[in-house]
């Protein structure tokens, strides 16, 4: 006998948070399963893999996960240590894509970024690190800088995004020196190039090197996107040097209006090219 309407509506089950619906790309990942994703995306949404190129709405991301769970389990790669936040329309996720070649497994880092619609998926995009993966696969390069061109839907407003624009106005003018406001006294600061800064006065003091050293070098920044609502948000950039550019992304976790993280990573194959174009070596 099926249920009255009443008792169907008493008895429904409440949507699923962003955090649940990022914490289902992990499960997925284990299982391997990843047609299981695609009821996730809104219709227009677009997933960007750094392999394959951007997938524009829902039928191109079920040709794309059928091919995943046809190919991947047969190279032995796997997914391990994955990391959610989320609040309710943007969210973020750190991972470990674990590659084995001639016997060995290769950990190879990898984040990824979400902005989520009527408790559904629009945008995601997977980075990972380009150096660490070069070292194992030099025939195989990564693109990390055409998913900041993607069409991802509105960006949601809240505390975490009117901070990481206030971030950007300061960085893109080269204002280094003020960004330490911006930070909590617990606050971490993660860089590729520099290494990671606990506390205020470690990233005060790695902030104020990088008012100087960043105009000596000649190098700039822009903003191509970003997405924040309360506690979590997250940047998409490029990085400007005299010989050309190349992209970048940050992780933002926030309390009480100030930034508790930022971490950034980038394209260090590109940069690195860049780098011995310049300098030699």
């Amino acid at each position: 006998m099926g249920s009255s309407p009443i008792v169907s509506t008493l008895y429904r089950a409440p949507m699923a948070t962003a955090y649940d619906i990022i914490q289902r790309f992990g499960s997925v990942e284990d299982d391997q399963r990843y047609t299981r994703l695609v009821e996730l995306f809104t219709d227009d949404a677009v997933y960007c893999d750094p392999f394959a190129g951007a997938q524009r709405g829902q039928a191109a991301i079920a040709d794309f996960m059928g091919e995943m769970e046809r190919v991947i389990p047969k190279m032995g790669v796997f997914f391990a240590n994955w990391e959610t936040k989320a609040d309710s329309h943007v969210g973020w996720s750190r991972w470990e894509m674990v590659v084995p070649v001639d016997g060995v497994e290769h950990p190879i880092k990898g984040q990824s970024l979400y902005r989520l619609r009527d408790g559904q998926v629009c945008f995601a995009a997977d980075y990972v690190d380009s150096g660490a993966y070069r070292r194992i696969r030099p025939d195989r390069a990564p693109d990390l800088g055409f998913a900041a061109a993607e069409n991802k839907g509105t960006n949601a407003g809240g505390p975490a995004a009117d901070l990481v624009r206030r971030f950007w106005e300061l960085q893109t003018s080269a204002r280094y020196g003020e960004l330490a406001a911006l930070f909590a006294p617990d606050s971490v600061f993660t860089d590729q190039v520099y290494g990671v800064f606990e506390g205020h006065a470690a990233v005060s003091a790695y902030l104020r090197r990088m008012e100087t050293e960043m105009p000596d070098e000649g190098v700039t920044f822009t903003l191509d996107d970003c997405g924040g609502e309360e506690t979590v948000a997250w940047s998409q950039w490029t990085c400007h040097v005299p010989n050309g550019s190349f992209p970048g992304w940050t992780l933002h976790t926030l309390r009480d209006g100030l930034f508790t993280l930022d971490s950034d990573y980038f394209d260090v194959v590109k940069a690195r090219q860049l780098h011995k174009a310049r300098h030699g070596g």
